[in-house]
């Protein structure tokens, strides 16, 4: 009888087993290039410089007034760009040195801590590159106007920018939607807590609610972490709205009374998430204290994903895998990810095979889950950059597939086989 390996260990062999993968593949062997001859050493480098200026279009911005965002937060606004220190390809950047309009001096600021600036309306991203030790400049409005080309081919757009006045006129029209809520369910006492992200309505005593709404901040910073955004980054229309109730009853009416729906299955909690940006998580805390906070990380989650960047609709094993595996991150308490990997890894075992269904259905078998989180978990664990650039290019317009050869350069057989060896099923087919 075998028995499964402890999870420490599971995930030890599975970034062996992508780093493995990944070591074949053409753009590592680019690490070899000399300071004469310098390329990207990998995907995430090579990603980089596809929208980069050119070494006249850097030289062009020399003698304009900018903005400049470093790294630790600091703006140098409207500062004189007066030289770029640049390596043998002049389009790669060292280091700038900027000027404010009274000083005798210029001040230096490095690559590593430039962050992004603007320019004349034009907004630009310093791309650092590890191997060339230079960063380039990549042209934002060039990126997304090329995007947004690509989006509109299939009926996908970016999600707007929203002002602060209309993301305050969404958080009053939410809480007139949960006024009508709490009249409807008058003889429950529904509270309502409000924290930067979060409008979280509910009939659970006051004591019970506090880690919760920590566990929803931390969701919020991990994923905004992992996707790229900078700390204090709000990705919601306003805020995210959250009912919670203690019984399922009450979730059960909700979901009749408010969205017409008769059916949940035997759902915790449920992401609905809009069309024009809302998102409202429903949900019920039952008996499992652990056990609800994991779902409602996990159901939120789906709503961040939303939310992200653009209307592309995420592949469900990728969508469910990340919601698992945020909730196994925030929720540690809860052993319900951890178990569904494990009861994933042995059903694989007797049929060496996904059957081909896996990463094509649009839901999940139960123990299906197990593999997905597993599979997220590590690629995040191999590399979190080509992660980003991973997902990013799903809802840059890419199909996953094609998303995963350019930020991984790997096939779907490959990804299968590095997850397989992790489970001794070195032969893994999807």
């Amino acid at each position: 009888m075998m028995v499964p390996r402890p999870v420490s260990v599971v995930f030890r062999v599975m970034l062996l087993s992508l780093s493995l993968l990944l070591m074949g593949q053409p753009a590592i062997a680019q690490k070899r290039a000399t300071r004469y001859n310098a390329k990207p050493s990998n995907t995430v480098e090579a990603a980089a410089l596809e929208f980069a200026l050119s070494a006249d279009e850097v030289n062009s911005l020399v003698g304009k007034k900018a903005n400049v965002l470093t790294s630790n937060g600091k703006e140098e606004v409207d500062v004189e760009i007066t030289r770029f220190f640049t390596g043998r390809d002049e389009s790669h950047i060292k280091s700038m040195e900027v000027k404010t309009e009274n000083a005798t001096r210029g001040k230096r600021l490095f690559a590593t801590r430039l962050v992004e600036m603007k320019v004349d309306d034009k907004t630009y991203q310093f791309q650092y590159l590890p191997s060339l030790k230079a960063a380039a400049i990549e042209d934002m409005s060039r990126k997304n106007a090329a995007i947004s080309e690509k989006l509109r081919a299939s009926n996908e757009e970016f999600w707007e920018e929203i002002p602060e006045k209309e993301q305050l006129k969404y958080v009053d029209e939410y809480k007139e939607f949960l006024k009508k809520v709490g009249t409807h369910f008058s003889g429950f006492n529904m509270q309502l807590y409000e924290t930067k992200y979060f409008l979280f309505y509910t009939d659970m005593p006051a004591k019970q609610v506090a880690p919760y709404l920590v566990q929803l901040d931390k969701m919020n910073e991990l994923l905004g972490q992992s996707f790229g955004f900078k700390p204090g980054h709000n990705i919601w229309r306003g805020k995210a709205v959250v009912v919670a109730f203690l019984a399922k009853q009450a979730f059960l009416e909700f979901e009749e009374e408010f969205y017409n729906r008769t059916e949940t299955g035997n759902a915790i909690g449920l992401c609905h998430s809009h069309g024009d940006g809302k998102v409202i998580v429903s949900c019920y805390r039952g008996n499992d204290p652990n056990f609800f906070g994991a779902v409602l990380v996990h159901e939120t989650a789906h709503g961040y994903i939303h939310r992200y960047k653009s209307t592309v609709p995420i592949p469900t094993w990728i969508n469910e895998g990340i919601a698992d595996w945020i909730a196994m991150m925030v929720v540690p308490s809860s052993k319900e990810v951890r178990f569904r990997q494990t009861e994933a890894a042995s059903r694989l075992r007797q049929s060496h095979t996904f059957g081909g269904q896996f990463f094509n259905n649009d839901r999940l078998d139960g123990w299906q889950y197990g593999s997905a989180s597993a599979i997220i978990q590590l690629m995040l664990k191999a590399n979190p950059e080509q992660f980003k650039l991973f997902f990013n290019g799903i809802k840059e317009g890419l199909t996953w597939q094609d998303s995963l050869q350019r930020a991984y350069g790997l096939t779907v057989e490959q990804l299968c086989q590095a997850y397989g060896q992790t489970i001794g099923i070195p032969r893994l087919t999807p």
